[in-house]
């Protein structure tokens, strides 16, 4: 009996002591990651700056990050402790004080016309103490338009004298869209505008709603429990629009903010939100039981529909063979009755 109560006090001691561990386990603080990029489309053949903030809930101690890009399109030249180049740049680093955030600049030079995005992958956040404070994903697009500007790298001299015609001719490029913008038709056929909006808008789980059309600017997708990342996409009317993602693809239950804002080359803007609602547990659950409980009363209705059959059935057999055994019977007692009438008669001769 002493020895009972010994194991219990034991296992009461042991259960406090890991309850007490688990509950001075550092809270988990979700990191953030925003790319800053040139508010309008970059001339082909110009240099131009990206930068990336990381943020976390508490001072930052160091950052390392991969981001990648299409080096067909654009081309890495020089960043702030990072390096990299043929698609891949490598980011390691931390702030020069002690900091919640901080920020990474990097130059890149434009090769080719067209839209290419920029990825920020294998992302981890450190706090001051080495703990993880998040391990964010972000994106951005790059839209590089038409320009006479130098392809291949150049250095010294030639550098800075090439960036001269570069700048002249973007400048230069730049007054012509913007005349020709002013003066073209501004929507197709169809009454869309050619440029400084969506002409599409797309979710990898979820539906929108209401449907997406060009004029509709606010959208609201539902996801269940299970979904943790939802990935959007939009498609510009022009080449030449400048298209910028807010927001991170994973969800947290509740609502998730997502925003495209897409630049014409006049410089207006347009800014579609979409409002992820991720459910939770009891959603999904209660989902579950209503879910279950309409299949059981499909099942039940099923059984009983297929019941319903077999008595049809039965009763095509059996009612013709119910009229022969009642009109067997019915033979039997007229002849039972004329017996016995015929019994009755025959005493009464004997008398």
């Amino acid at each position: 009996m002493e020895k009972s109560k010994k194991y219990i006090i034991l296992n009461l001691m042991i259960m406090l002591i890991l309850s007490a561990a688990i509950c001075s386990l550092p809270a988990y603080a979700a990191g953030q990651a925003a790319f800053s990029i040139p508010s309008g489309a970059v001339a082909q053949g110009e240099n131009f700056n990206v930068s990336i903030t990381f943020s976390g809930s508490e001072n930052i101690g160091s950052v390392d990050a991969s981001m990648s890009y299409d080096d067909s399109a654009v081309q890495f030249v020089s960043g702030d402790n990072s390096s990299g180049g043929g698609g891949i740049v490598t980011i390691k680093g931390f702030p020069d004080s002690p900091s919640d955030s901080v920020t990474f600049s990097m130059t890149f030079k434009a090769l080719k016309q067209g839209s290419s995005n920029m990825n920020l992958t294998n992302c981890s956040i450190f706090s001051e103490d080495g703990t993880s404070i998040g391990s964010p994903t972000a994106y951005a697009n790059i839209t590089v338009a038409q320009g006479t500007g130098n392809s291949e790298t150049v250095t010294s001299a030639e550098e800075t004298q090439a960036s001269t015609q570069v700048t002249t001719t973007s400048e230069s490029q730049a007054a012509t869209q913007q005349t020709t913008s002013e003066t073209s038709q501004q929507t197709d056929a169809n009454g869309v505008p050619t440029q400084g909006v969506l002409t599409a808008l797309t979710v990898d789980h979820g539906t929108l709603s209401p449907q997406f059309a060009w004029n509709v600017y606010n959208y609201t997708v539902n996801v269940g429990y299970d979904v943790t990342n939802v990935e959007i996409e939009g498609t510009t009317a022009s080449l030449s629009d400048y298209i910028w993602y807010t927001g991170t693809s994973e969800c947290q239950v509740g609502e998730n903010i997502r925003t495209i804002t897409v630049t014409a080359s006049s410089g207006e803007e347009t800014t579609y939100t979409i409002k992820i609602i991720r459910a939770d547990e009891n959603e999904a659950a209660l989902n579950q039981d209503a879910q279950d409980s309409s299949s059981g009363n499909d099942t039940n209705s099923g059984t009983s529909e297929k019941n319903t059959d077999i008595l049809e059935q039965y009763k095509k057999i059996l009612n013709p063979a119910l009229a022969i055994v009642l009109i067997v019977l019915i033979i039997a007692l007229v002849v039972v009755i004329f017996w016995i009438r015929t019994k009755l008669l025959g005493n009464t001769k004997k008398k």
